[in-house]
């Protein structure tokens, strides 16, 4: 059974992150007991096909290696996209 795809819809900080995600956010920072600075990479991702979302604190992570397995283990789903993986690595080492 092949994963799902996993769409990038974007990466923010808090002052430019568009409201209709502010919930999601507040969520997984709650969940990962995080407290998001101003200057904090969040990449707001999209399971293709669905209306699930799921929240990345860049600065979280070493490599994409270590996405992919957060996005394969708890959503089942894969970036497939070769751009959207150079954008997430990108603000990774930003």
């Amino acid at each position: 059974m092949q994963n799902f795809i996993v769409e990038l819809v974007g990466v923010f900080t808090t002052k430019d992150l568009p409201e209709d995600y502010e919930k999601f956010v507040e969520y997984k920072a709650t969940i990962d007991k995080k407290e998001v600075q101003e200057k904090t990479p969040i990449a707001i991702m999209k399971v293709k096909d669905t209306t699930s979302y799921h929240v990345l604190f860049l600065d979280e992570y070493d490599s994409l290696e270590q996405i992919d397995q957060e996005l394969e283990e708890k959503l089942d789903g894969q970036i497939y996209n070769y751009t959207i993986r150079n954008i997430l690595q990108g603000h990774m080492n930003g």
